[in-house]
C-alpha cells in the first residue's frame, strides 16, 4: 500500500506531520480529515513540492515577490472574488491546501496575482500557516481577510471563513458596481460638458471675433468677456489643459492625505445630500463587516478595529474607534455606538437587541441587507439631482457664449438696416 506523507493541522491550530498508508492520495486524505485534521501538504513519499509544481515556473522568495508586488497596482477585487470562491470550492471538496494554491495559480487570469499566489504556495510548503502567508502582501488581501483566515486557521473551518468571505466580497463587489454604475453617467456628462465648452471657445468663437472686428463696432461686455476666455484657450491652451488636470491631480493629493481627507469626509457628512449617502453605504458596510467576522470567530475588540479600517470614511471611522475604545473598558456595543450620534437609529437598536439575544450576527446581517438597498435608492436619488444640474449649468454656460456672439450680430443687423 502506498505511503504519503503529510503536514496538517489540529483544531487549535498545532501543527503536525508524518505518513500514512492508504490506496490512494485521495483514500489518504479522507483519513486525515475523518481524524479531525485540517490538511496543508499531503503528497506520495518521496515526491518533492517542485515535482507537483513544475508548470508554475522558476521559484523565487516570497519576500523578493512581495517587494515586487508592493510597487504594483492592488489586486482587482473581482480577481480576488473570483480567486477566493474557488479555494473556498476547492478546500471544501477535501483537496490539499498546498494543490489547492497550486491549480489557483494556474488558472487566475490576473497575472500579479498568480504571482503572489504561487509565492504563497511556496511558504505555506515551507511550514508558514495560510494567514502569515497571506500578511505578506497586504496590497492585495487587506486585513480582514487575514484576520478571518486566522480565525479559520484555529478553529479548523477553513473552508466555512472561505465561504463567509467569498460571500462578503460578492456583496461588496456588488455594492461598488452599483455606486459606480449610477455616477458613471454624470461623469461622462461633465467630460462632454467640458470637452464642448473647450470646443466652442476655441474653434467657434474666434470665427466671430474676426467679423467683429472688422466691423469696429462697440462689443458688449458679455461678449468682450467670451472673447478673452476663448483667446486664453486658444493662445495657452496647455496652460488651461493643465490646469484643469494640475487641479483634478491636487485635489486626488489633498484627500488621500489625513488631514484632507478628513476635512473633506467631514464636510461631505454634514452635508444633507451627500451626507444621507455616505450614512447609509457606511452602515451597510459597517454592519456586514462586523456580522462576517463575527460569525468567522473574531472576538468583538480585533473585530471592530478591522471594521474601522474597512468602512472607507474617517468620520464613521472616528465614531468605531471611539466606541471601541468604550468597548475595552467593559460597555456593550449598542450604547456606545448610540453616544457617537453617527449611525442611524436602527443600526444602534438592532445591535441592541443582537446583545441581549445573542444572536448580534444574524440581526447586523438584516440591517446590512436594509442599508444596501437603501443605499441604492440613495445614489439613484442623488443621480437624478445631480444630472439635471450639471445639464442646467450646461446650458448656463453655453447660452453666455451664444448670447455674447448674438448681440453683437444683433447690432451689426440693425446698423446694415440703418
Amino acid at each position: 500500500m502506498p505511503t504519503f506523507v503529510y503536514r496538517v493541522r489540529k483544531w487549535d491550530g498545532q501543527a503536525v506531520s508524518g505518513q500514512i498508508d492508504a490506496g490512494n492520495i485521495r483514500e489518504a486524505a479522507a483519513k486525515l480529515r475523518t481524524d479531525g485534521f485540517f490538511i496543508t501538504d499531503l503528497r506520495p513519499a518521496g515526491a518533492l513540492p517542485e515535482q507537483q509544481s513544475g508548470l508554475l515556473g522558476k521559484k523565487s522568495t516570497v519576500s523578493d515577490v512581495a517587494d515586487k508586488q508592493s510597487k504594483k497596482h492592488k489586486v482587482k477585487l473581482k480577481d480576488l472574488l473570483v480567486f477566493t470562491t474557488q479555494f473556498a470550492v476547492m478546500i471544501r471538496a477535501g483537496l490539499n491546501l498546498v494543490n489547492c494554491l497550486g491549480m489557483l495559480a494556474l488558472q487566475t487570469e490576473s497575472k500579479n496575482l498568480r504571482d503572489v499566489i504561487t509565492q504563497i504556495r511556496y511558504a505555506v510548503e515551507g511550514g508558514e500557516t495560510l494567514s502569515v502567508a497571506l500578511a505578506k502582501f497586504p496590497k492585495v488581501f487587506p486585513p480582514i481577510y487575514i484576520h478571518m483566515v486566522e480565525a479559520g486557521e484555529a478553529s479548523g473551518q477553513l473552508d466555512s471563513v472561505l465561504e463567509r468571505l467569498s460571500e462578503h466580497l460578492n456583496r461588496e463587489f456588488e455594492l461598488r458596481k452599483k455606486v459606480t454604475g449610477a455616477l458613471t453617467y454624470p461623469m461622462v456628462i461633465v467630460f462632454v460638458a467640458v470637452m464642448v465648452v473647450f470646443f466652442l471657445m476655441t474653434f467657434v468663437v474666434p470665427t466671430f471675433v474676426t467679423m467683429f472686428q472688422d466691423g469696429g463696432m462697440e462689443l458688449p461686455g458679455i461678449t468682450k468677456f467670451v472673447i478673452a476666455v476663448s483667446d486664453l484657450c486658444v493662445k495657452y491652451w496647455y496652460l488651461v489643459l493643465a490646469g484643469i488636470f494640475g487641479t483634478f491631480i491636487g485635489g486626488k493629493l489633498y484627500y488621500d492625505s489625513p488631514n484632507g481627507r478628513k476635512t473633506v469626509d467631514r464636510l461631505l457628512y454634514r452635508t444633507k445630500i451627500f451626507g444621507t449617502v455616505i450614512q447609509k453605504l457606511a452602515s451597510a458596510r459597517f454592519s456586514r463587516t462586523l456580522a462576517t467576522l463575527l460569525d468567522s470567530g473574531v472576538m468583538i475588540v480585533p473585530s471592530l478595529e478591522l471594521v474601522e479600517k474597512a468602512v472607507g470614511n474617517t468620520v464613521i471611522a472616528a465614531a468605531i474607534q471611539q466606541a471601541r475604545s468604550s468597548i475595552t473598558k467593559g460597555s456593550g456595543i449598542a450604547k456606545p455606538l448610540e453616544e457617537t450620534k453617527v449611525f442611524p437609529p436602527m443600526v444602534v437598536q438592532m445591535t441592541a437587541v443582537g446583545e441581549e439575544t445573542g444572536a448580534l450576527s444574524t440581526l447586523l446581517n438584516q440591517v446590512a441587507d436594509f442599508y444596501e438597498k437603501e443605499a441604492g435608492y440613495a445614489v439613484e436619488s442623488l443621480t437624478t439631482l445631480i444630472e439635471p444640474a450639471i445639464i442646467m449649468i450646461l446650458g448656463l454656460v453655453v447660452g453666455t457664449i451664444v448670447a455674447a456672439i448674438a448681440l453683437p450680430m444683433f447690432d451689426m443687423g440693425a446698423l446694415a438696416v440703418k
